[in-house]
């Protein structure tokens, strides 16, 4: 008798939280999240790429770690080195890096330094490229006019150090 009392006590509790009112439906479709990173990387087969944000998130331990995922349905849009805005559209699995789905949203063109001869995109590209690192936070980007060299400092984010890359600035 007592354990029916208690059963109908705690679905009276419960049943309240899984009942979701339009009010509820319509703020989480307002708060849908973005996520704007470097891409680091590109699945033309799964159509993903690798979004890697250059501000630091958190630490992991004492060392730092910085917000990347896996955007499904935006590789035909994007290319390594560019710096995108995307509107998250699915769950976010919480893997590291993270894998989700999402909608491109935009791109932000980085301005070319006078005197240079590539794009910064292209500077990343081919730092990304030289370096094999699993998951890379740009750091900083710039450019050497008297050695006509790009200094690129990337950040590996599964052996949480800085790696320094030189890239020639010609075509």
């Amino acid at each position: 008798m007592i354990r029916n009392i208690l059963l109908v006590i705690f679905v009276l509790v419960c049943l309240p939280g899984c009942i979701e009112s339009p009010e509820s439906s319509k703020s989480r479709e307002q708060s849908k999240s973005t996520f704007t990173g470097y891409v680091a990387k590109k699945d033309t087969k799964a159509n993903r790429a690798l979004l890697v944000s250059n501000s630091e998130s958190s630490l992991m331990g004492n060392e730092k770690i910085y917000d990347a995922d896996w955007i499904s349905g935006i590789a035909d849009q994007v290319k390594v080195g560019e710096k995108v805005t995307v509107e998250i559209t699915g769950m976010i699995m919480t893997s590291y890096p993270g894998q989700t789905s999402g909608t491109f949203l935009s791109k932000e063109k980085p301005e070319k330094p006078e005197g240079a001869v590539l794009e910064p995109e292209e500077v990343l590209r081919r730092a990304f490229h030289q370096e094999e690192i699993r998951i890379p936070t740009v750091k900083k980007l710039s450019l050497d006019n008297e050695k006509n060299v790009w200094n690129v400092t990337l950040y590996d984010n599964s052996l949480h150090k800085d790696i320094e890359v030189v890239i020639e600035d010609r075509e």
